[in-house]
């Protein structure tokens, strides 16, 4: 399964990548917009979103790159 689905939307903010084993978590998403632009033409495609791993190593990747990276992965909901 991937991270991301149709609409570019992360899935699961904790998953565990089937490739390498490893636990991830997304744990921040910044927009990269510029504000000086008309708000509609903000694009989900623009997000920076932070990835870390189970052993505390932090990684950034666009949107789009974090489709392609992350392709084979399960989804992991955290109970509470």
């Amino acid at each position: 399964m991937n991270i991301l689905d149709e609409k570019l939307s992360i899935r699961f903010m904790k998953f565990k990548c089937l490739d390498t084993n490893r636990i991830y978590r997304v744990v921040e998403t910044i927009s990269t917009f510029d504000l000086k632009k008309p708000h509609y033409l903000d694009k989900v495609k623009e997000c920076k979103d932070t990835v870390k791993r189970d052993d505390g190593v932090r990684r950034s990747f666009k949107r789009e790159q974090l489709g392609e990276r992350f392709k084979n992965i399960e989804g992991i909901i955290n109970k509470y």
